[in-house]
């Protein structure tokens, strides 16, 4: 049960906020921080498009994998419907960030 009154207490972070966090972590102006941020969002996005692996260290790993086709069911009026295969992004956490967000 405390589990879930913490996590309502968390904030998301949003691209606005992790740029002030990097424009003063790395002693920029927030709208260098943010062209930062954005340059390497779409370096990421550019080389998930072309179907590369996008590994940071001590992060983690961005992949493009193909889902399988599936059977599903539509919830209105719960028919069998047919769930196309698709190329899906995934996200590896690495073994710093793990055992970074683990509660002690």
């Amino acid at each position: 049960m405390a589990e879930k009154t913490d996590q309502a207490a968390a904030q998301t972070v949003g691209r606005q906020e992790l740029s002030k966090r990097i424009a003063k972590q790395a002693k920029l102006s927030q709208k260098q921080a943010s062209e930062v941020l954005e340059a390497t969002l779409t370096a990421i996005r550019e080389a998930l498009q072309n179907g590369d692996e996008v590994r940071l260290v001590g992060f983690g790993s961005f992949k493009v994998r193909q889902s399988a086709a599936r059977k599903g069911v539509n919830p209105r009026d719960r028919k069998p419907i047919e769930v196309p295969a698709k190329e899906r992004v995934r996200f590896f956490p690495g073994k710093e960030l793990s055992e970074a967000v683990l509660k002690k």
